[in-house]
C-alpha cells in the first residue's frame, strides 16, 4: 500500500513537473539521448512535437498518479 502511494506521489509530482516546464524536460531528454553521439549535449534542442507532447501528457500523469494515490489510501 505504501509502494503505491509513493509511485502515486511521484507519477503527480513529474506530471505537474511535466505541465509547468515542458521545454526544459524535453530538453534534458534529448541531453540523455545525445550520450555516446558526436553532438555536445549542450548544443542539442527539443522538437516543437516533443514539447508539445510533454505538455499533453502531463495532466494525464498527474491525473494517474492521484488516482493511484486514491486506490491505494482508500484499500
Amino acid at each position: 500500500m505504501v509502494r503505491y502511494l509513493v509511485l502515486g506521489f511521484l507519477f503527480t509530482v513529474w506530471g505537474v513537473l511535466m505541465t509547468w516546464k515542458p521545454y526544459r524536460l524535453a530538453k534534458f531528454e534529448e541531453q540523455i539521448d545525445a550520450i555516446g553521439s558526436k553532438r555536445r549535449s549542450t548544443k542539442v534542442e527539443p522538437a516543437d512535437w516533443k514539447v508539445t507532447l510533454t505538455r499533453r501528457l502531463g495532466p494525464v500523469l498527474s491525473f494517474m498518479g492521484l488516482l493511484l494515490m486514491g486506490l491505494a489510501y482508500g484499500s
